[in-house]
């Protein structure tokens, strides 16, 4: 069906794309407070803070 809109031209606007973390299933702007990769990266933002 795609194919056949693309030779007859009419085409609709791309779709955003939105990240899902694999651990809690949520858009990275939405992470669970039990994510461990939410916390992991949080943990990672503050060393980097620390040692700036």
């Amino acid at each position: 069906m795609s194919l056949l809109k693309r030779l007859l031209g009419k085409s609709e606007p791309p779709k955003v794309r939105v990240r899902v973390c694999v651990e809690c299933g949520m858009p990275l702007s939405e992470h669970k407070d039990w994510c461990a990769i939410h916390r992991q990266q949080l943990e990672r933002e503050r060393v980097v803070a620390a040692k700036a």
